[in-house]
């Protein structure tokens, strides 16, 4: 049983990590409400569900983004020791030089113009960075790719639930109705109420 003297914040903490905005997680959970304006108990945790299920949605749609920005950096690396290397070399022989670009690229506009220079000198643009970052991360963004359709298989399923509890308590009222009218549950002559004796 729930404590009555728990304080409501406590009892509906929102599932946020530290970098996560709480008045975000809300704005979400209004929505949903307002959306779908739960009547009685088991809407209300339907919609909870929901709103949970989408932030995690959310925040893993951001982490795909995060894992492959979080590769750049490496990604442009590894490009650049294959650009400079010259015919005959190993990788390895620029290593130090396309490590200086590649840390460079983020913060020096000269450094980046060089960068862009030789990218166009093979017919590339930024989008090769980001090409090779995303192989780098590929087995990390195919396992977020699992969970975001196990995610958005299960808000579909709450979503479902929420029309099949009103489909079923609507048709619940309809058929108790029915049986009012036909007198099935009312009986029209009340036993309480008896005619009166024949005369003798």
């Amino acid at each position: 049983m729930i404590a009555r003297d728990r304080p409501e914040s406590e009892l509906l903490r929102s599932p946020l990590l530290v970098t996560e905005s709480k008045d975000a997680f809300d704005q979400i959970r209004d929505a949903f409400t307002e959306e779908i304006k739960p009547r009685g108990i088991v809407e209300r945790m339907y919609v909870t569900d929901i709103t949970y299920l989408t932030w995690d949605i959310l925040r893993y749609r951001r982490c795909k983004a995060a894992i492959v920005n979080s590769r750049l950096r490496d990604a442009l690396q590894n490009l650049l020791q294959a650009l400079l290397r010259e015919p005959g070399q190993y990788a390895h022989h620029r290593r130090d030089e396309a490590a200086d670009l590649a840390h460079a690229w983020f913060s020096d506009q000269k450094t980046r113009k060089r960068v862009l220079e030789l990218l166009r000198q093979f017919h590339l643009d930024e989008s090769a960075i980001e090409a090779e970052a995303m192989r780098e991360s590929v087995a990390a963004l195919d396992q977020l790719d699992r969970l975001l359709a196990s995610l958005e298989s299960r808000r579909n399923k709450a979503l479902r639930c929420i029309a099949e509890y009103r489909g079923g308590f609507a048709r619940q009222l309809r058929d108790s109705s029915d049986r009012i009218i036909e007198g099935k549950v009312l009986a029209l002559d009340s036993p309480a109420i008896k005619s009166p004796p024949a005369a003798a």
